[in-house]
């Protein structure tokens, strides 16, 4: 009975709330560890947070021109849409922090994930 508490204990539980201490995660050699430990898979890793970050700012841009939306006047519609989607974006990189365990918790990515859409909705509508 003691050895399944201890690995209960043991088990990383995401949470809501950021973690005590989160602030370090934002220092450079915050993920230096994991990169020593696997160099190839970090490389990976950057390039799926460099997606999860910029992918639904360049997928909201390429929507925009293939819908022929009307951009005359409005750009700063387009402003806050790119804006949107690239909060939506945050919220998807914290969702890659998880993998070097630095995920900042549910509400930062449900914020995102409800701000960021409402900016693009809202954009959508005065454009389209």
């Amino acid at each position: 009975m003691k050895i399944a508490n201890t690995k209960k204990a043991k088990k990383t539980r995401l949470s809501w709330l950021p973690p005590k201490g989160a602030g370090a995660f934002f220092s450079p050699a915050s993920d230096d560890a994991y990169k020593r430990a696997h160099p190839i898979g970090y490389k990976f890793l950057l390039a799926l947070g460099f997606l999860a970050l910029f992918g639904p700012s360049v997928l909201w841009f390429t929507l925009l021109i293939l819908s022929g939306a009307r951009l005359d006047g409005t750009a700063a519609w387009s402003f806050v849409g790119w804006l949107g989607a690239f909060i939506v974006g945050i919220g998807l990189f914290n969702f890659v922090a998880i993998l070097i365990r630095q995920y900042l918790g549910h509400l930062l990515s449900l914020l995102c994930f409800v701000i960021g859409g409402g900016l693009v909705g809202l954009s959508l509508a005065f454009l389209l």
